[in-house]
């Protein structure tokens, strides 16, 4: 090339002012080839996914739907994290994710699934069918809930039912909406929770919800590590996500 990119001493070899140029622009070209090959690694080969959400929607309602995704996708290791803070993702370690909130989340392509919505359940067996009836039975309440807000409780539920003498401060307390589902299931009261986690208690009569208003909840997001949005396994999860919620 005609120019000097080396300097060589007794004791050492190093680059010119032009050799630094020339070092840095090969450098970043074979960065970007390496990058390209890992996306189109990541694109043709999956063998493991791992999926986090929080431990209510995947004990509630991803536990249940295992076996129909293994049918769809033999030959995916998919594993479940559980985690009720939002955790990183980064394809190999953590890859996707179901998010409950607003959006957008940032460094990562999101797609929604499902609006929430909450109401009072209870189990059959209670015999609560109407609003009076909710004045005889216990109350189950979740504290701590962080989101929605505000939060689906019985002070904001009986404003909307104009419910205005039933006693919102009585019944059991619980710290998070698994043991209240559970209180709930067995007979232990009305608890107001997310009509789309308790689905499938709903259609197998291990729950009721007996009347209205429901009150809005968050939207549940699809979200995947940078560089998988193109993955043929991720597409299909996805699309599995999206065609079981809506049901």
């Amino acid at each position: 090339m005609g120019v000097r990119v080396l300097e060589r001493s007794p004791r050492s070899v190093r680059l010119t002012d032009e050799g630094r140029v020339l070092y840095d622009a090969v450098a970043s070209g074979f960065a970007e080839i390496a990058g390209a090959l890992e996306t189109l690694r990541r694109r043709q080969a999956p063998a493991t996914l791992t999926l986090t959400s929080t431990t209510a929607f995947l004990s509630h309602w991803m536990v249940q739907r295992l076996g129909e995704l293994r049918r769809l996708l033999p030959d995916v290791d998919l594993r479940l994290h559980a985690s009720n803070e939002i955790v990183a993702l980064r394809a190999g370690d953590v890859d996707v994710a179901v998010r409950y909130g607003k959006g957008p989340f940032a460094g990562v392509a999101a797609h929604p699934l499902r609006d929430d919505v909450f109401a009072p359940v209870c189990s059959p067996r209670l015999g609560v069918t109407a609003l009076d009836d909710l004045r005889r039975a216990a109350l189950i309440h979740i504290d701590g809930r962080r989101i929605p807000e505000p939060p689906p409780d019985w002070p904001r539920w009986c404003a909307k039912a104009e419910l205005a003498d039933l006693d919102t401060r009585s019944g059991a307390r619980f710290p998070d909406s698994m043991l209240a589902v559970q209180a709930a299931i067995a007979g232990q009261g009305v608890a107001i929770v997310s009509l789309v986690l308790v689905a499938d208690a709903l259609a197998a009569g291990l729950l009721v919800a007996p009347f209205a208003p429901v009150l809005p909840g968050e939207t549940y997001h699809f979200v995947c590590a940078p560089g998988l949005e193109a993955h043929r396994d991720v597409l299909a999860l996805r699309a599995f996500l999206e065609n079981s919620m809506k049901k």
